[in-house]
């Protein structure tokens, strides 16, 4: 296991993903902004909101529902569907949606165009991306630095156990054919980007009009489920290429919804207006 090499075709691969993930949010929110002379403070509002609510605050219930030694954690631990539903969607789908919506209801109290709501949906969903390009950018560091006879650098002082769960990560990461990252990494992102958006449009119309309020919590259970598809992928159930494919019509379909609630806004907005 220790000889371990990552093909030059894997690292390419995460060198495409990279860049593209990182370059498609920049590029749809430069044309979004100049397009429609929106502001920019819901696009940074969704830049800052998305690591304070979906990884930072997210830290708290994680620790003691995964991390920490405890019967529920065990439990959840031990169950691969009670895994990536409550660790990998429901928590996601509780503080990012709650993020959204603290962000429409009060840092953003004032921004009542429906424009402001692709704008916050390109931060959130921007800021993501870039944070899983760097991610992958970062496996073509580890590469060099496997391929350079280190790897005992990277699991330096852990014990048997995890060392060898590590090593099977970097296995995992070193055979990782091209289309894995390049296509279907990148395709995942446009996904979640299109998914990040249109929920962004849900939870601005329910923080702005008490009768939207439902699509709150809507928002959360459909976030929930989007994150939780990954059970299937774990289980073998479905391969990377299938989910994404799938993952990627369910965006669709949330997006054609959240177009014509954009649309609908937008018309009650002028008759507010006149």
């Amino acid at each position: 296991m220790n000889n371990i090499t990552f093909s030059m075709e894997a690292m390419l691969g995460y060198a495409v993903e990279g860049l593209l993930v990182i370059a498609i949010p920049v590029l749809l929110i430069i044309f979004w902004i100049r397009r429609t002379k929106a502001s920019m403070k819901p696009v940074v509002t969704g830049i800052i909101i998305f690591p304070v609510f979906g990884i930072l605050l997210k830290l708290i219930p994680s620790y003691f529902l995964l991390i920490a030694d405890n019967p529920v954690s065990r439990t959840i631990n031990s169950n691969i569907w009670l895994y990536c539903i409550i660790g990998g969607g429901l928590l996601a789908g509780i503080f990012e949606e709650g993020g959204r919506f603290v962000a429409f209801k009060f840092i953003l109290k004032k921004y009542k165009n429906n424009r402001d709501a692709i704008s916050y949906g390109l931060g959130h969903g921007g800021f993501e991306s870039a944070y899983v390009g760097i991610s992958a950018l970062s496996y073509i560091v580890m590469g060099i630095i496997v391929n350079n006879g280190g790897i005992a650098m990277l699991t330096e002082g852990a014990d048997a156990a995890s060392t060898e769960l590590a090593l099977n990560q970097i296995k995992s990461l070193a055979t990782t054919p091209f289309y894995i990252p390049a296509v279907f990494g990148t395709m995942e992102r446009i996904s979640a980007i299109t998914f990040h958006t249109a929920m962004s449009v849900f939870v601005f119309a329910a923080a702005k009009e008490n009768k939207y309020i439902m699509l709150f919590p809507a928002a959360i259970l459909l976030h929930t489920l989007t994150n939780s598809l990954t059970v299937f992928v774990q289980n073998g159930t479905l391969t990377i290429p299938v989910l994404e494919l799938i993952m990627l019509m369910y965006a669709l379909v949330m997006a054609t919804f959240a177009f014509i609630l954009y649309r609908k806004l937008g018309k009650e907005e002028k008759q507010k207006n006149l």
